[in-house]
């Protein structure tokens, strides 16, 4: 795939920008304390230090047979998370427990990238293939990863694959009904230098087109009711690179670069209506690590251009990151026990630079940063415990202090039975967005930090029933309130204010079972979600009718459920999803959204040729052809068609 020249311009001088502010090395001194045992520290890995909070990891079988699809739209069947989605790569923006788009954090090998001017991320701008893992983190890890983590946290990171030696070529695409088509190249590589050093390289060029066509201009559910779709096409486009080098001593060097473009048209065909909005982001990451310290620098751009019509006179609104991160861990280790003691501690300083239109002529500046120690203990084979702690710093505003305090006990730890109990409580913070403060007339320079405190028990039971059945059930229970919650006022033309306390409380349910023999595989995994999120108290007489109702566009009950059948490389896959009715207005005065159910299957099958080992998946998406709306004024699509082909080449 071939990118513009403007575009690869840009790239090499975003580049060579991020290269250019690297910093030298210098050689960290040896603590005092006697370290008896290394850590492998190959990216930051907060999941360590999130104790008694419940963590999701996704399994590589599962990222490979959805590989094609949108971070929203995968998400959506595997976790409780509801989506504010506007149709086939249009915005989708996520509401993590009850809260905003903006109280969950996007982080891509550590780093938050959601977009500093809105604070949140388009999570249909996401591809699911350009990551190695991919975990869910539910409830307020702030502590731990710092701003936006009030809700939840999506972690995704790339991981260099040292034993697979030898060049692999992958070359795949994807076509589906109403002409939507993705595409993909790349490439893995991973050997050894004369010196004893190791490489392994990962790069992976993709691209799509999404279009949200209907044969009628509006559709109508079981019901009656009916719902206008308004067509729009959007085309996307990536790179992804990957870069580890490690050196005998262990000593290792990364480079991690995410590249994207995203332009959707809204009214593609009227160019009086036509509105277009592209969105391009530029993140490079750089890396050292000396034994037990880290050091990471980066560079993020955002850029967003809006225009309607012809789009030859769009806003333009551009802002950067400069990145810079040191942190070092220690650890304490008794021989022939299980105690162990881990201490990171570490800082970061980030430097923002913003033009944009809606702010003034000038360009914006400025400074923030964290310090934060993160303390894991484990006190033998049954309890661990966490006490973290975080400080953000701003010239600007003052930062609540940020604590957490978890703990993990398994109350049964026998080899066919385990029985563990969870525990956490802690503070959360998310820093203002560059619009809340800066935007003209309608943003607040005095605005102030949200604040909450969550806390949250679970349990998790796992029994081994026999040698082909493994079972699995856990609990989690959830309080969540948070001060000074942010809204753009309707009553005063959209001014931004501290206007609410949210309250976001609930209760999430998991099951799953699993048969294995020989060569078949059977599994059913399903989880149920009760969400009560609503305000408090205002601060402002109007909203008084509002208080204690549930917040809009957030379902109360949400469950999703996922049976898969696999017979040697050939196997069917049913996803069902539901969500209650959904409000539109604070007062709860309009008509809600009501209830409906989802229901997507796909066969997928692998057969090798030589050396080359080929994949393809056929999938029915909303197999009942549900009519049902996401946001107000926007029908989703209806029953669709997708086939993926892909081949990877071994040499």
């Amino acid at each position: 795939m071939a990118f513009a020249s403007t575009y690869s311009l840009r790239f090499w001088a975003a580049w060579t920008l991020c290269f250019g502010i690297f910093p030298l090395f210098c050689h960290a001194q040896e603590p005092k304390t006697k370290q008896l045992d290394e850590v492998k520290i190959i990216a930051f890995t907060p999941e360590r230090f999130m104790v008694g909070l419940k963590v999701q990891p996704i399994d590589s079988a599962t990222l490979a047979r959805f590989r094609f699809q949108t971070l929203a739209d995968f998400l959506q069947f595997q976790s409780p998370v509801a989506f504010k989605n506007y149709g086939a790569g249009q915005l989708s923006t996520i509401s993590f427990r009850g809260t905003a788009a903006s109280h969950t954090s996007l982080l891509w090998n550590g780093l938050n990238v959601n977009n500093p001017m809105l604070g949140q991320t388009d999570f249909s701008t996401v591809p699911l293939l350009g990551f190695d893992n991919v975990a869910i983190q539910y409830g307020s890890a702030a502590s731990c990863v710092g701003s936006d983590a009030v809700g939840g946290s999506i972690l995704l990171s790339s991981a260099p694959q040292w034993k697979q030696k030898g060049f692999q070529l992958t070359a795949g695409g994807q076509y589906g009904s109403f002409e939507n088509g993705q595409a993909q190249m790349g490439f893995r590589w991973a050997g050894e230098t004369k010196k004893g050093g190791q490489i392994s390289t990962k790069t992976l060029l993709y691209g799509s087109q999404f279009n949200n066509y209907f044969p009628d201009t509006e559709r109508r559910d079981r019901r009656g009711r009916t719902y206008p779709v308004e067509p729009s096409e959007t085309a996307q486009r990536g790179l992804v690179q990957d870069v580890y080098f490690r050196k005998p001593n262990g000593n290792q060097f990364s480079v991690n670069v995410w590249l994207t473009d995203n332009k959707l048209s809204l009214q593609p065909a009227l160019i009086d209506l036509r509105e277009i909005t592209q969105n391009q982001s530029y993140r490079f990451l750089m890396g050292y690590q000396h034994r037990n310290t880290l050091l990471k620098t980066g560079f993020v751009r955002d850029v967003i251009d809006y225009g309607k019509g012809d789009f030859l006179n769009p806003d333009h609104s551009r802002s950067d990151r400069y990145i810079l991160r040191l942190e070092h861990e220690f650890v304490w280790k008794k021989a022939d026990s299980f105690r162990q003691t881990n201490l990171r501690v570490g800082g970061e300083w980030t430097q923002y630079v913003a033009q944009v239109d809606g702010y003034g002529n000038l360009p914006l500046r400025e400074q923030r940063g964290d310090l934060f120690a993160l303390l894991r203990q484990q006190f033998g084979p049954k309890l661990v415990a966490s006490v973290n702690l975080r400080q953000a710093l701003s010239a600007n505003y003052r930062v609540p202090f940020t604590p957490s305090l978890g703990l993990e006990y398994k109350i049964r730890n026998l080899e066919k039975s385990q029985f563990l109990f969870t525990g956490n409580i802690a503070r959360s913070y998310r820093l203002p967005t560059l619009n809340e403060r800066y935007w003209r007339r309608l943003g607040n320079p005095n605005i102030l930090p949200e604040s909450g405190l969550n806390k949250e028990i679970g349990a998790t039971w796992k029994q081994t029933i026999s040698a082909q059945i493994n079972s699995q059930f856990g609990i989690n229970l959830y309080h969540n309130l948070i001060d000074n919650w942010t809204y753009w006022n309707p009553e005063k033309a959209y001014s931004v204010e501290n206007l609410q306390q949210v309250l976001s409380k609930g209760m999430e349910v998991n099951a799953s079972v699993k048969y294995l023999k020989d060569k078949y595989l059977i599994s059913f995994s399903t989880i149920y979600a009760y969400t009560n999120s609503s305000q408090q108290k205002v601060y402002d007489a109007y909203a008084s009718d509002i208080v204690g109702k549930q917040l809009i566009y957030v379902p109360v009950h949400t469950f999703n459920a996922n049976l898969l059948a696999s017979w040697r490389n050939w196997t069917w896959n049913t996803q069902a999803l539901y969500n209650s009715e959904r409000f539109v207005t604070f007062d709860h005065s309009g008509r809600p959204f009501p209830p409906y159910w989802l229901l997507n299957t796909s066969f997928s099958g692998q057969f090798n040729f030589g050396k080359t080992q080929n994949n393809f998946v056929f999938q029915v998406n909303n197999l009942t052809n549900e009519v049902y709306p996401n946001v107000k004024k926007n029908a989703m699509p209806g029953r669709s068609f997708q086939l993926s082909f892909i081949s990877n080449f071994h040499l």
